[in-house]
């Protein structure tokens, strides 16, 4: 319908002015997956990872903004939040595929920081199973998004 047609070519027009933002600091361990999340099939149909899958997401918003019926289609940014876990697998998968179609130069790889990790509502310190003697740290998490961000 027409309502319908007047905010799809506002969101068109919007989404130029957008940052898309894929917070992927974890591994797939917990759905039975040894790799990163991005990397882990979204679809049995396309064999698409999920980084592809959101890859070509943007290159299609792209294809369908203003600016690209005149020949400049905008280069919408992505950043990706990475940790120590995933950042060189993040890296090497967007290298291997050729960045899914987008631009090396509209992709941006943050590496978030690890933080102490507590055990309890008290505050209480965590140690590391592996060296009691000393503490627990891993990823921010997803809070550390705008931090990154704006640092970056």
């Amino acid at each position: 319908d027409e309502r319908f047609a007047h905010f799809e070519a506002i969101g068109l027009r919007e989404a130029q002015q957008a940052v898309f933002v894929l917070v992927a600091g974890g591994l797939g361990e917990r759905l039975g997956f040894s790799g990163i999340k991005l990397a882990l099939p979204s679809t049995v149909v396309t064999g698409w990872t999920f980084l592809e899958f959101y890859c070509r997401f943007m290159l299609a918003l792209q294809s369908q903004s203003p600016d690209a019926a005149a020949g400049a289609p905008p280069l919408i940014p992505l950043v990706i939040m990475t940790s120590d876990d995933t950042h060189p697998k993040t890296q090497e998968l967007l290298e291997a595929n050729g960045f899914f179609g987008l631009k090396r130069e509209q992709v941006h790889v943050l590496k978030q920081e690890k933080v102490a990790c507590l055990i309890d509502s008290e505050a209480r310190l965590s140690r590391d199973p592996k060296d009691p003697g000393r503490i627990e740290t891993k990823p921010h998490g997803h809070g550390d998004v705008h931090a990154l961000l704006h640092g970056s």
